[in-house]
């Protein structure tokens, strides 16, 4: 896929795609953050733009399975992914050790391979805003209530970082937690989330571990390909 395909794919105009492509780059977890909410927000007539709790959740675990399955992916290089991925840069091993503080924390605190990617964003959040009730009441009840577009962005980039930490240390937990989120749902649950306000589509959309895998594979290398090649260089090895 060539450059400018690329930057049509994440919905990045010319001047973001030469931006990103100097040395300290934002890395694609952020910069598809600030498409994907883009894309999301809603802008009224009156008032500032926003989004929905119920969108967020949607957006928010789904960062947090991309940070996995990436983190994973790419557990051999990460020097290369932290920065490519992240923005993040340090010396030799940094990254490394930064991953395994966060997923041993984790692992330690919150995350088991029995969760799908919902559960463990939908708790961590509520542990945000110190709400002790059912996590699953608190979204159906608040699921309308809007949130700032950089609140939205910030988090989603936060769960790919969580998510990329616990894929390169614990790539096995993350294959679980996708199955656990991909596994048939009745479709009457599936359908009062999606009626709640949940950014899910209305029908389930069931795909294996591998294919998810490639296609989020390929567009990340695409980013790289463009924006930092050094980077993809490594990473394509």
């Amino acid at each position: 896929m060539g450059g400018a395909l690329v930057a049509r794919s994440l919905g990045l105009s010319h001047c973001e795609t030469i931006e990103i492509s100097m040395e300290n780059i934002s890395g694609y977890a952020r910069v598809l953050a600030r498409t994907r909410v883009g894309q999301q927000v809603n802008k009224p007539f009156l008032g500032k733009p926003y989004l929905k709790y119920g969108q967020c959740y949607g957006v928010w675990s789904y960062f947090f399975q991309l940070g996995g399955i990436l983190g994973a992916k790419h557990s051999v290089n990460l020097d290369a992914f932290g920065h490519a991925f992240l923005g993040a840069r340090g010396p030799s091993g940094a990254v490394k050790k930064f991953f395994t503080e966060v997923a041993t924390r984790l692992v330690t605190d919150s995350v088991d391979d029995s969760m799908t990617f919902a559960d463990y964003v939908s708790a961590e959040f509520l542990g945000r805003v110190d709400h002790a009730g059912d996590a699953q009441k608190f979204f159906f009840e608040h699921g309308m209530e809007k949130l700032p577009p950089k609140t939205a962005e910030e988090l989603a980039w936060q769960y790919s970082e969580q998510g990329a930490a616990l894929g390169a240390i614990y790539p096995q937990i993350i294959r679980k937690m996708f199955d656990q989120t991909h596994a048939a749902v009745p479709k009457e649950d599936w359908e009062r989330a999606h009626s709640a306000g949940l950014n899910i589509p209305p029908e389930q959309d069931l795909m294996g571990y591998d294919e998810t895998e490639e296609g989020e594979n390929e567009v990340f290398m695409d980013y790289c390909r463009q924006c930092c090649p050094d980077l993809y260089f490594i990473l394509s090895k």
